[in-house]
């Protein structure tokens, strides 16, 4: 099985160098005040140097604006974005002002919540933000947030979204994340091919911030076997 797997939550040098020597292909830093995980942009400039594989990393943000997230990514030379929030307009807008301030491509990830069913809102969500996104990350919605839930979304549900996405563009990635663990993830192995990537964050904790590296190495395991 050909998955991606992203850590996201990342909170320590220790962890994160452990990590980065596993097979996966982002390390996400949070950067949202109200996330557990939040860390300082003086923080993630200080990580994002000893990574040795730069391309890893992303950076996590639920910015007020374009512009915001814009000067987020330059001063952190993160250009891997996941945004929970902005309109497609937003990012749309966001990408056009990125030409005029590096010679980086922004590579965007937009976070779109799902409850236990899609309604018409959800598709036409899904639609727009296919027009100006290269993954679509699907996360559970809790009180109107997403993020850190520790909920899964019922799998059903994330395989019309993920059918939804390559519908309108097939070049768009599609992300699973919503507390996935081991246990859960061995549950839906067989489902798991309708996903391109899989997001890694409170499912894989001993508590928040502090990753369980065993458990994560099972799971590279797990989705590794042909």
């Amino acid at each position: 099985m050909t998955l991606k797997i992203k850590v996201c939550g990342i909170t320590n040098e220790k962890e994160m160098k452990e990590i980065e020597k596993l097979d996966v292909d982002r390390i996400g830093f949070i950067n949202i005040e109200r996330s557990k995980r939040n860390v300082s942009l003086e923080e993630i400039e200080i990580l994002e140097k000893k990574l040795l594989n730069k391309r890893l990393s992303t950076l996590v943000l639920e910015p007020n604006n374009a512009y915001e997230a814009l000067l987020k990514a330059n001063r952190t030379k993160i250009f891997n974005l996941q945004l929970h929030s902005l309109t497609c307009f937003d990012i749309r807008y966001m990408i056009w002002l990125n030409q005029y301030h590096n010679g980086e491509r922004l590579n965007i990830t937009k976070v779109i919540g799902l409850r236990d069913k899609i309604n018409r809102k959800d598709e036409k969500e899904i639609k727009n933000h296919c027009l100006y996104s290269d993954n679509i990350l699907f996360d559970y919605v809790k009180d109107g947030k997403t993020g850190g839930t520790n909920t899964h979304i019922p799998i059903d549900t994330a395989i019309e979204a993920s059918r939804l996405v390559k519908k309108y563009d097939n070049r768009t990635e599609v992300t699973l994340a919503g507390g996935l663990n081991l246990e859960y993830l061995e549950e839906i192995y067989d489902k798991l091919h309708y996903f391109d990537r899989i997001d890694l964050n409170s499912g894989v904790e001993d508590k928040p911030g502090r990753k369980n590296i065993k458990e994560i190495k099972k799971i590279i395991k797990l989705v590794n076997e042909e």
